[in-house]
This record gives C-alpha cells, structure tokens and sequence, in this order.
C-alpha cells in the first residue's frame, strides 16, 4: 500500500538532525525535465518497483497541467489547487511533514514549472533537507536533443538544486528507432558542457532502455510488475506471453541499469 501524508498538514517545530548519508536516510526524490522525456514513466516505474518490493514511499502528484498517477497508484497526493500561492504552502508543508515522520517522498512537478526554482532559492533546498536528515535526489531525465539540458544548466547553476544525488537518466525511446542510441546522445548530451559539469561535481548517468510494448501497459493502466504479471483490469484483453516477456526483460534491465544507484532510490 502506498504511504501518503494525512490531509492536516500542521505541525509542530522540530529540531534539526544530522543527515546520516545511510541508507535509512528518508529520500526526496525529485525527477525533472522537459515535457514528454519520460519523466512520469520513471515515476511508475520507480514508484512500482518500491512497492513490489515491500517498501513505503509518498507520492505527490504535483503536476498542475497533467497529473496522471493516481490513474496508477492509490493514495497519490496532490495540492489543493493550481495556485501559485497554495503550491507553495502545500509543497512547504509536504516538506515539513516528511521532516516530521522521516518517511521516503517522490514529488512529480509539472514540467516547466517555476515553483521548485522559486522555493530552492529561497529556502536553499539542499541544504535544508539535508539539515534535516532528509537526502534530496535530483533524477534529470534527458532525450538526445541539447534543449533538454536547459532545466539541467538551470538548477545546477549556483547549487539551486544541485544535491549530491543527482541521476541524469538518458532515454533511449526518445531516440528515432533509425539511430544508434549512443551515437545520437554522444553527438548531442554526452559531449555538452552542462552535462560534463554535472558529471565533474558526481552526477551519475544511467541508460532508460526503450519499451517496445509500452503502449501495452500505458493503454491499460498498469503498473509495470502488473502487466508483467499479467494482472489486468475487468474488461482489458489479457497482454500476450511474447509482450509479457519484453516487458521482463525491460525490467530486468532497468534493475541492472540502476543498480549502481540504487541507494538513492526508495
């Protein structure tokens, strides 16, 4: 079951502690990007595999244009409106709550959005989650094209979100399927000055492998451990044994892929 904050956010002052860097440490995990480079998609998966295997993470859908998780996931939370305003209150109050209870949060913002910018200036949010005993994990997701390194250059630029946990996750499915995977990001990403900068300060990159049945389990609104399992909703036709195995073999990659940096995952 997904853990999520109750609906009164009030609390009480707490005192600072010392962030440990172990690997009980409470995640703030926050993917960002552009529009369409995947960003949702690592969500569920993500969110999936944390669940499938027995641990609890909260789950902020704060995407004020397309909030689509809880299509995916029980308990999803979300603001109480688009309002810049209460954005603000409710992502501050998320924040102070996760410091209150120590549990494991992934913030799904929309993408685009300025309100994460706005809040890390000024709260210097690093630093503060980290005062707190809360490890903040950046999860940039990119496509081939250089323009997607521009919230990258943003956030990084004088450490506004910039914590040591930072995963730049290339996604080969934003590759046209006529080109080599590497060799599109080589001559775009990989060579880019923001993106050697990222690597210089210990940003970690990992390959997202293409789903070739993706639209099998995005049309039925499954989890991805779901549709592997076979496990569909009343009335959705079953997904075959040959797509049911490359949706295995996806997972089983992304495990590896990932693993180097599993421990900044929930």
């Amino acid at each position: 079951m997904v853990k999520h904050a109750p609906n009164d956010l009030a609390l009480a002052d707490s005192e600072p502690a010392a962030a440990t860097g172990t690997a009980s440490t409470p995640l703030f995990v926050l993917p960002l990007g552009r529009g369409t480079r995947g960003k949702t998609w690592w969500v569920r998966w993500v969110v999936g595999r944390a669940l499938a295997q027995g641990r609890e993470i909260v789950i902020a859908d704060a995407d004020r244009t397309n909030a689509t998780l809880s299509a995916f996931f029980q308990g999803v939370v979300t603001p109480p409106s688009a309002d810049d305003a209460e954005m603000r209150d409710w992502f501050a109050a998320f924040v102070e709550r996760q410091i209150a209870e120590q549990f494991n949060a992934l913030i799904d913002l929309g993408a685009g959005d300025l309100i994460l910018k706005q809040l890390a200036r000024e709260i210097g949010l690093t630093g503060f989650l980290e005062r707190y005993a809360i490890r903040p994990v950046a999860v940039h997701l990119l496509g081939p094209d250089p323009d997607d390194l521009a919230y990258l250059h943003d956030v990084e630029q004088d450490g506004l979100f910039a914590p040591a946990a930072t995963i730049l996750v290339l996604n080969e499915a934003l590759v046209p399927r006529n080109r080599a995977e590497k060799v599109a990001f080589q001559s775009t990403i990989l060579s880019h000055p923001v993106f050697l900068r990222a690597l210089d300060r210990g940003a970690k990159v990992v390959w997202m492998p293409r789903l070739a049945v993706a639209h099998e389990v995005d049309a039925r609104r499954l989890t991805f451990t779901a549709a592997e399992d076979n496990q569909i909703k009343q009335g959705q036709p079953p997904i075959g044994p040959w797509n049911r195995q490359l949706i295995h073999n996806w997972l089983r990659d992304m495990e590896g892929n990932f693993a180097p940096v599993a421990h900044w995952l929930p």
